[in-house]
């Protein structure tokens, strides 16, 4: 962290500690976007999938919340060609944070694909986290905030950041295939969803599971009806057979009828 600012150095010092500490993994990426908006700051971040050969992609998660009541996958199918950080990632191995002042020129500013994004979400001045992707896709963070553009500063703590978020990602890829789970994206399933689908497990009511994510049950409610649709379902019942028979959650371990009751003294 040599040459990042003392205040810079502790916020990535205390993300990372956060990101190891979670004792809900599936609130991670969640917990990552919210702080990234906060630490920069910026007005939103965007965890984005994208098949750049098929032209389809998706908005995983983002900050602030919001955002997933925002048509960003209308977005990304229409414009992901158009956008020049996609596309200068898309065309070369770079993963260095990139600002789109760097790259874009007046033909940007003044196309209809920045329009949109500035009048569906408020997108002006983008940074960019690349992270590790196969061939062909991208995956990273779009950052954006309003007027004021990136500077050095920003830069470097995004470059810090983002060798954060390849390592969440590897522990991520890991886990599932330890546990020979199905990956959520395979169902199109967003790291906020799974945590929805993760508390509906434990038995947490819309209510609760709002309160621990720090949205709105309405919020929760509109998390829930995705999952059912995604997973081809139309109860909760139904979606947690479904989520479990999928390894998209642990199955809970069945009581042993000889098991000796716990000691009221324990």
């Amino acid at each position: 962290m040599q040459g990042l600012p003392g205040g810079d150095a502790k916020r990535i010092h205390d993300l990372a500690l956060e990101i190891i500490t979670e004792k809900q993994p599936v609130r991670v990426w969640p917990l990552l976007m919210a702080r990234l908006t906060a630490d920069l700051p910026c007005d939103l971040a965007v965890l984005i999938d994208l098949d750049w050969n098929a032209g389809t992609g998706h908005a995983l998660t983002g900050s602030p919340d919001w955002l997933h009541e925002a048509p960003l996958d209308a977005l990304i199918h229409a414009h992901m060609r158009s956008h020049p950080l996609l596309r200068h990632y898309a065309h070369s191995r770079d993963k260095t944070p990139l600002t789109m002042d760097e790259v874009a020129d007046d033909r940007w500013w003044k196309g209809e694909a920045y329009r949109a994004g500035k009048e569906a979400i408020g997108i002006d001045r983008q940074l960019a986290l690349p992270l590790s992707a196969g061939p062909g896709r991208i995956r990273g963070v779009i950052m954006s905030r309003s007027g004021l553009g990136f500077n050095d500063r920003d830069l470097e703590y995004a470059a810090l950041a983002r060798s954060l978020l390849d390592t969440v990602e590897a522990h991520e890829t890991a886990i599932f295939a330890y546990r020979g789970a199905s990956d959520p994206a395979e169902y199109k399933i967003t790291p906020r969803e799974l945590a929805v689908l993760t508390m509906l497990c434990e038995g947490l009511t819309a209510r609760a599971i709002a309160t621990r994510l720090v949205i709105t049950p309405a919020t929760v409610t509109k998390h829930t009806e995705n999952l059912y649709r995604k997973l081809g379902v139309h109860d909760r019942v139904s979606a947690l057979r479904k989520a479990h028979s999928l390894g998209l959650v642990p199955t809970p371990p069945r009581p042993n009828p000889n098991a000796e009751p716990p000691s009221p003294y324990e």
